[in-house]
């Protein structure tokens, strides 16, 4: 996934999305979200935005209406991907 200008994935990301339970229809989403994070996170269909309380300090897009993408902003516009969930798991 070397492919990404601005995102380094941690092991977590690659296990959360290897997970059996994701399907290939789910796992395009991601990485079709993963691409516009790359390229303009700012793009409306990911919905951008800070979690707060035990999340608080990532920040999450959507790759669908059921999936997110969590992630830590690090220095010169890199992100760190923490993993990808339905949301609320």
């Amino acid at each position: 996934m070397s492919r990404y200008g601005s995102i380094d994935f941690t092991t977590d990301f690659m296990e959360s999305f290897a997970r059996k339970d994701l399907s290939v229809k789910e796992r395009r989403a991601i990485l079709k979200a993963l691409e516009l994070l790359d390229k303009d996170e700012r793009h409306p269909s990911l919905r951008l935005h800070a979690l707060s309380g035990e999340l608080s300090g990532q920040w999450s897009i959507s790759a669908s209406m059921e999936l997110r993408i969590t992630f830590y902003r690090r220095r010169e516009g890199r992100k760190e991907l923490v993993g990808c969930s339905r949301h609320y798991d």
